[in-house]
């Protein structure tokens, strides 16, 4: 899967979806803002349409990484430092005087940062639409978590994003994060339903990496530019991320013991 092995050291995890409105975005600054308490970690905004990661940290980047796509720019100069251990790649809202996008310049800035930078993680927010773009996001990837939530079009359109991605993509590499539940048994009946669909028509059961609360405060760290692992950091929404975080640094323990076998 990886764009070129010998250069290779990020674990890339994109944060992706069938549609919009289930709360990747959140979940993406969130469990990045996580992981940088212990490891380097570069979040990218991938949604040329939509951005929305500037506004989860409250940050307006000088340089956005639409500058990189179109080659006025290297990337080095769009990373933009929100804190120590944590860099931003954010984009700009979409312009009516766009030029037609090639999304192979994804792998071209991925290459770019494997080269001159030595982060643990990139953590890649998706555009909300099936796209070339979003393949080439999840081709990249150590670990997809596909967002669901009880919303029956979102479960609708996560099996018709798995149909388009397993062609390309192994099942392996494919996870699922429940997004908006009231508790425990509310995700394991989400996620049973996903996967009844994807076992008996594309004969694959997803890994449930764990479900996010729902919470009031959400909505408003999001109106108030401030991430509620930050405000409060022992809320269940928090303690949920954690454990998600510690899912996915427990499954790299476990594929770096079975390499080196």
């Amino acid at each position: 899967m990886k764009y070129d092995e010998e250069i290779i050291d990020s674990y890339v995890i994109t944060i992706t979806s069938g549609k919009g409105g289930v709360g990747k975005s959140i979940i993406a600054s969130n469990l990045a803002n996580v992981l940088s308490n212990d490891y380097r970690v570069l979040i990218w905004d991938a949604n040329m349409d939509f951005p929305n990661q500037h506004i989860m940290f409250g940050v307006e980047p000088p340089v956005r990484v639409n500058d990189v796509y179109e080659s006025n720019v290297h990337v080095s100069r769009a990373v933009f430092n929100i804190k120590k251990n944590l860099d931003l790649l954010a984009d700009t809202p979409a312009r009516g005087d766009m030029q037609e996008f090639d999304s192979s310049v994804i792998l071209d800035v991925y290459r770019q940062l494997l080269i001159e930078s030595k982060y643990d993680f990139i953590i890649i927010d998706t555009p909300a639409i099936i796209s070339e773009t979003l393949l080439q996001c999840c081709n990249i990837s150590d670990l997809i978590a596909v967002v669901v939530n009880d919303e029956p079009t979102s479960l609708l359109d996560a099996y018709g994003l798995l149909k388009i991605l397993l062609p390309y993509i192994s099942e392996e590499y494919i996870n699922m994060i429940v997004n908006n539940v009231i508790d425990i048994e509310d995700s394991d009946e989400i996620s049973d339903k996903l996967n009844m669909a994807t076992e008996k028509f594309l004969d694959i059961k997803l890994n449930n990496l764990g479900f996010i609360p729902y919470n009031r405060n959400v909505r408003q760290s999001i109106v108030q530019q401030t991430l509620l692992t930050n405000s409060k950091p022992e809320s269940e929404v928090s303690e949920a991320i954690k454990n998600i975080s510690k899912k996915i640094l427990n499954k790299l323990e476990l594929e770096e013991k079975i390499n080196n076998i």
